[in-house]
């Protein structure tokens, strides 16, 4: 089965959802359904906070992208996406928004770049940056072009 195979589940008589491997769940009833804010993140803003972190560790951390990649998790060709503005690029001005979040990766990238780190701090950190950008609703607007049919001035899931 290859990643972009679409298969209904059939609800009722009248409705389907389409899931599609290799993607995002794409259709209830033939209107896009099923984002939640912790699939944009994912898509979108940690790969935005994974390039704040990766230029902060390389340009002030005085790493090379080889060690800054090891130091993350990822791999070297990912980090010189994040370099080249490939990956992540769109996004870091929304990230950049939140003070709070940036003053965050400013001290994960920091504490990447020490030679013994605890991945619980770092993981904590991460979450604590992702939680400020969603609290601050700084993803809002990206939900809504997501889902039309969200009302994002009544949604409150990510002030939870």
């Amino acid at each position: 089965m290859s990643s972009s195979t679409v298969l209904p589940l059939l609800v009722d008589a009248n409705s389907y959802i389409a899931f599609q491997f290799g993607g995002f769940l794409t259709t209830l009833n033939g209107v896009k359904a099923l984002k939640p804010p912790c699939l944009i993140v994912a898509s979108q803003i940690l790969p935005a906070m994974r390039t704040i972190i990766s230029r902060e560790m390389i340009e002030r951390g005085r790493l090379g992208p080889g060690e800054a990649a090891a130091r993350m998790g990822v791999t070297p060709a990912a980090v010189t996406q994040y370099l080249k503005g490939v990956r992540g690029s769109d996004s870091v001005n929304i990230v950049n928004k939140s003070r709070r979040a940036k003053k965050i990766l400013l001290e994960l990238a920091y504490e990447l770049a020490r030679e013994e780190t605890d991945m619980v701090i770092v993981l904590r950190k991460l979450c604590e940056a992702c939680n400020c950008i969603r609290s601050e609703r700084l993803i809002c607007g990206m939900c809504q072009n997501s889902l039309p049919r969200l009302d994002s001035r009544k949604c409150d899931i990510c002030a939870t």
